[in-house]
């Protein structure tokens, strides 16, 4: 079987979450330092917050960087692999918890039809073999 659309899927999934994460640093964080320092709240304050929002879009850049990678070394044709197909499914729920609906749709359609095709891989290798 191909796994050409689930690898589609991780790699828009992947570049959408350095993306974000992108958007998360710079845009969020700058503004989010430049509402804090112009209001009544502590520099200490500031400097926690815009660490934060630097971590939490450095977490969202290397999610990406893994994905992408994940999408061209690991997900080959003909094999399965049940923790790529949960790790998907993971990620999906994840990032619900974060609000990232975007990469909720796109890994939890990913890891479906991965694990969907799992099983017709193995069924076939079975009836082969």
């Amino acid at each position: 079987m191909n796994r050409k659309i689930e690898r589609r899927l991780v790699k828009i999934t992947g570049i959408w979450q350095i993306i974000d994460g992108l958007i998360t640093i710079l845009v969020y964080g700058i503004y989010q330092q430049q509402v804090l320092t112009g209001g009544l709240s502590t520099i200490e304050h500031v400097g926690n917050m815009f660490f934060f929002i630097c971590m939490f879009g450095t977490l969202l850049i290397g999610l990406g960087l893994f994905n992408l990678i994940l999408s061209k070394r690991y997900m080959k044709d003909q094999e399965t692999s049940k923790k790529i197909g949960c790790y998907l499914l993971v990620l999906g729920i994840f990032s619900y918890f974060i609000m990232d609906f975007v990469t909720m749709v796109l890994a939890m359609a990913a890891g479906v039809i991965f694990l969907a095709r799992n099983k017709s891989i193995r069924i076939s290798k079975s009836t082969i073999g």
